[in-house]
């Protein structure tokens, strides 16, 4: 107790504490609002994707290429990699559903073509889910239009941001009740299937990666593809419509959306649709002909084709614990020795959000070398207060201290100014936090609406903020004590008395 008292009264005659209590406390206030404005990012990031086309969790079978929501992620020209299927889908889906983790399923699968409206062609990124759940889950999706279709049903919903476009180009606004046409090539033949719009919807929080996005029901998804049910019955179209996109046009339009490749190879196939010489070609009646399909060497044997999915997404209760889930779906997976791998939503996501990731990653590490470039600066501050009490600390020595009770006067001096200033660094983070909320901070540039989540910044200072700059307040007292004590108590009391 005496060596506390001693150390306090140290600390109030020194004019310099105050000095140093305040240069920690604002290194401490940097801290916590630069981790609330990092957990905002985060947040941000995840909600933009989560909420709106990847979920928490995705299930999708294994690749020896990168596979997103998207297709193939692999930057190469020429043929695409096929998507394989989830295999078994019933005995995934099932063991999923036994997660109390796991609150809710919907399967998709994915596919490219081109929108047909008018005389306007547009490339797309076909998403096959069932209407009604799919939006359930997305709650960053809102429905401006329409009535989302149900299991069994047909039918094809388009944003904001594809009516748009469509509008610009035509002319035409799309609405409910609109008949769409959709075709899809294998090289050399087409096969054309037709929907109707049910619903108009806007993304929460937009991104350029929704701007191609079409929801459509996956009955006519997997037609479109090749993966035909036994109750198809042949599309026939009209003498007018027979030539609705010459070859060299389509190769052109998707080259623009997804990247180069090889018109003059014919058998340049899309991400997500199925090689199959059994598509439907134009023929000269102005019919779409087409030949009778073989489920069995579509779809396993034991699987129907209403269970052919490309992935399984995944809304979990806590998505704090989304990486965990996964680690823990893998490994009974693995044990199970299914063709199966479970990812995070940034995986799903694909290279935007990774590129997201980075942009986020590199304004966190500008930060970070701010705060650790302060925090320098204040430890050397810590060791020349001590090292300047050279002579206090032999005048002890000569009347009789021990060698513990310096360094134990030493330890109580520097926690106290350091818990102090963590303490005064977290009110102050909190307050800069407020002030910075309450300023209502927009942002229109489409980067920093996606990293932030919204267009208004929103930073919230959590528990384990505030632990974090109590921590390293304590890392900062044990660092300044260490170096300082150690010159005190090697310094013998003859040579700074000698300094008196």
């Amino acid at each position: 107790m005496f060596t506390l008292r001693f150390a306090f009264k140290n600390i109030i005659s020194r004019k310099s504490s105050l000095v140093i209590i305040l240069f920690i406390a604002f290194s401490i206030a940097l801290l916590v609002v630069a981790n609330a404005v990092f957990d905002g990012t985060g947040n941000g990031i995840e909600k933009t994707f989560s909420t709106n086309f990847t979920g928490d969790v995705v299930v999708r079978p294994k690749t020896d290429f990168p596979m997103s929501l998207f297709g193939d992620e692999t930057p190469v020209t020429g043929k695409l990699s096929e998507l394989p299927r989830i295999t078994p889908y019933t005995q995934v889906l099932s063991l999923l559903k036994t997660h109390n983790e796991i609150e809710d399923t919907t399967s998709q699968l994915t596919g490219r073509a081109i929108l047909k409206v008018n005389d306007s062609n547009k490339a797309v990124m076909l998403f096959g889910v069932e209407g009604k759940d799919y939006l359930k889950m997305m709650t960053g999706i809102k429905v401006l239009e329409g009535t989302p279709y149900g299991v069994g049903e047909k039918g094809i919903m388009i944003s904001t941001s594809v009516r748009s476009k469509i509008l610009e180009d035509t002319g035409v606004e799309l609405k409910p009740g609109d008949e769409l046409q959709l075709i899809s090539s294998n090289g050399t033949s087409y096969t054309i299937r037709s929907a109707t719009v049910c619903v108009i919807y806007e993304y929460e929080v937009k991104n350029e990666l929704q701007d191609n996005i079409v929801l459509v029901d996956p009955d006519t998804l997997r037609s479109l593809l090749g993966i035909e049910s036994l109750t198809s019955e042949p599309i026939h179209i009209d003498e007018n419509q027979t030539n609705l996109i010459d070859s060299d046009d389509f190769d052109t339009i998707f080259d623009d959306m997804f990247g180069e490749t090889d018109s003059a190879d014919e058998e340049t196939a899309f991400a997500g649709s199925e090689s199959s010489s059994d598509n439907s070609d134009f023929e000269e009646d102005s019919s779409v002909s087409e030949t009778d399909i073989d489920i069995s060497s579509l779809l396993d044997e034991n699987e129907s084709a209403q269970t052919t999915w490309n992935y399984i997404i995944c809304k979990v209760s806590d998505s704090n614990k989304s990486d965990k889930i996964v680690k823990k779906l893998n490994k009974e997976f693995k044990k199970r020795e299914w063709n199966v791998f479970a990812s995070s939503w940034r995986a799903a996501a694909g290279m935007s959000a990774q590129y997201i990731y980075w942009m986020r990653l590199i304004f966190n590490i500008g930060l970070i070398l701010l705060i650790g470039t302060g925090f320098i600066v204040v430890n050397n501050t810590l060791i020349i207060a001590a090292i300047d009490r050279t002579k206090e600390t032999g005048a002890l020595r000569a009347i009789g201290a021990d060698r513990n009770f310096i360094a134990v006067e030493y330890l109580f001096e520097t926690l106290m100014l350091t818990i102090t200033a963590g303490i005064l660094g977290c009110i102050l983070g909190c307050i800069g936090n407020s002030i910075l909320v309450h300023a209502n901070i927009t942002f229109n540039n489409s980067y920093l609406i996606q990293l932030f989540g919204g267009t208004v910044l929103r930073t919230k200072v959590t528990l384990q903020n505030i632990t974090s700059g109590m921590i390293l307040s304590l890392l900062l007292a044990v660092i300044g004590w260490l170096y300082p004590v150690h010159i005190a108590l090697d310094t013998s009391p003859v040579e700074a008395m000698a300094h008196i």
